[in-house]
């Protein structure tokens, strides 16, 4: 068969083959079309939330681009209309305005052809070498629209309507890994670790003799690691360090019920005695703490985690890599053996971290596995923070199905096929033990997840995830204008970030594209419907 050899916007070669030929049930034949897509519902869906790798949706990007623009312009126009025009006909007829507008566009399209000339092809089946792929019609276009209002989500004054959206796309990315995001359901995790190590030795501070918490120190009971029950103040320096991650989180309202001290009088009383008004090194030096307290996770960990170690002053060496298996997953046994030297070394753990999707070799750590070593370790009286980084693989939670239940046999099951095409979009699930270890993210502490990875969108959208909403307070940093008494509550204080854009508002308006695909396509199974889109 003869065939054609074109350029691609990178450069290189490429093989379009002949078109028209090899009908396959009246549909022309190519790389594509090996088996007739029109009847495949999986298939029409993902078409319709893509450009497509030869821009085939380009008419449908392009229309909501125009209307994008249009509403801008009139909001504009509507705000004070009787102001008139600022720039007149008259100015933009000059010469002036011309020349520069003419600069603007030749800038503009050379610039875009730079960028399609030498830019990665993510969009691009042929392209596979990189986890990203191509980025959803659904999400640029909300990245679009949110970057002509220029909101800055740090306080509500600056975003009123951005700030919302990333309230709601961060409640749906937990209620996506498991957690529980409404407050009236008992017994469950809501889903809003240096700091919180170091807040028993800061609330010491506080009570020991005429400090202000002074009159608590003999009567206010605290669980240890292995449940033993102690007074507060009778605790050892291993004890404060190993204390549960629930009973430190408790201890702020247990003080509120059981002596009436109030959230204002603590907080203001802990900005004295807290790791982050004294530092890390005062309190290591006060309680004499000489082996530095460390991270665990795979070897295969991201790069970030020595990087915000170095940052966060618990120093890069104190991220200890442990060794992966055959599979490249975190070897348990390892653990366990670096775990036990912890507890002979009487040498606290802040954290141990299963990588759900490690970024060079996809490997899902046994979350599981991890879980149980705390509980077994915890008898030991070693207690630590289990976090998923699910950066990568934190989307996949959304092909778990619904009713899902570990061990049950049906799990091995291959799903449906979505109507009556004959594959041509692969609804593949996942092995049993990583579905599993995915389902498992609803019992650890806290995970991130990175909606620019398995999202499909843009860059520099981020999620961290707490099971218990508590949890942030501990990082919390507020100033006048984002913390108000009485106003609507500003996420902003809750980061590190003094400032940052509506780069949320992209995932909250994907997210609200594919309930509303999902209604119908009905009776469509969720999980499939976002499978097929990890495997477009």
């Amino acid at each position: 068969m003869a065939k054609d050899t074109v350029k691609n916007a990178g450069g290189a070669a490429q093989d379009t083959g002949d078109t028209a030929k090899n009908a396959v049930n009246g549909v022309a034949s190519n790389i594509y079309t090996t088996k007739a897509p029109e009847d495949d519902e999986s298939h029409q869906m993902i078409s319709s939330l893509f450009l497509g790798p030869h821009a085939e949706n380009y008419e449908y990007f392009k229309k909501n681009v125009i209307s994008i623009l249009e509403i801008t312009r009139d909001a504009r126009r509507n705000y004070f209309p009787e102001d008139g025009r600022f720039i007149s006909k008259k100015v933009q007829a000059s010469k002036k305005f011309g020349d520069t507008t003419d600069k603007i566009g030749n800038a503009v399209k050379k610039a875009a052809e730079l960028l399609g000339r030498h830019s990665v092809p993510w969009w691009s089946p042929r392209y596979a070498a990189h986890m990203c792929m191509d980025m959803s019609m659904p999400s640029l276009l909300g990245y679009f629209m949110t970057m002509l209002y220029n909101p800055n989500n740090v306080s509500i004054e600056a975003s009123p309507l951005t700030m919302v959206a990333e309230i709601e796309a961060g409640q749906q990315i937990c209620e996506m890994l498991g957690y529980n995001i409404k407050s009236d359901v008992k017994n469950a995790p809501v889903g809003w670790a240096r700091n919180l190590k170091f807040y028993p030795l800061a609330l010491r501070n506080a009570v020991k003799d005429f400090g202000p918490l002074s009159f608590i120190g003999s009567t206010f009971v605290l669980e240890t690691a292995n449940g033993t029950q102690k007074r507060f103040k009778d605790l050892s320096k291993w004890e404060l360090l190993n204390l549960k991650v629930t009973t430190v989180l408790e201890i702020p309202d247990r003080l509120s019920v059981e002596y009436g001290i109030s959230a204002a009088f603590l907080q203001d009383t802990m900005k004295k005695y807290g790791i982050q008004s004294v530092g890390l090194g005062s309190l290591e030096h006060q309680y004499d703490i000489e082996k530095p307290i460390q991270y665990m996770l795979a070897s295969t960990r991201h790069y970030s985690w020595p990087k915000s170690a170095a940052i966060a002053g618990i120093g890069s060496a104190n991220v200890v890599g442990i060794a992966p298996d055959f599979e490249a997953r975190l070897d348990l046994g390892d653990l366990d053996k670096r775990l036990q030297e912890s507890v002979d070394a009487q040498q606290a753990v802040y954290a141990v971290v299963a990588i759900i999707g490690s970024t060079e070799e996809g490997a899902v750590d046994s979350l599981r596995g991890v879980l149980e070593l705390r509980k077994k370790y915890q008898d030991k009286g070693l207690s630590f923070v289990v976090h998923a980084d699910a950066a990568w693989g934190g989307y996949f939670a959304s092909t778990i199905p619904e009713d899902f239940k570990p061990g049950d046999p049906k799990n091995a099951e291959p799903p449906v096929q979505t109507g009556k095409g004959d594959g041509f979009v692969p609804d593949a699930s996942l092995r049993v033990d990583t579905q599993e270890d995915i389902y498992a993210m609803r019992f650890a502490d806290s995970i991130t997840v990175d909606p620019h990875k398995a999202g499909y969108i843009p860059y520099p959208a981020g999620s961290l995830c707490y099971r218990d909403e508590r949890m942030r307070f501990l990082i919390t940093w507020t100033s006048p204008y984002i913390s108000r008494a009485g106003a609507f509550e500003s996420i902003g204080i809750y980061g590190v970030e003094g400032r940052y854009g509506g780069c949320p508002f992209p995932p909250w308006l994907q997210q609200i594209d594919l309930v509303v695909a999902n209604q119908e396509l009905q009776p469509c199974p969720r999980f499939l419907l976002i499978a097929a889109l990890v495997w477009a």
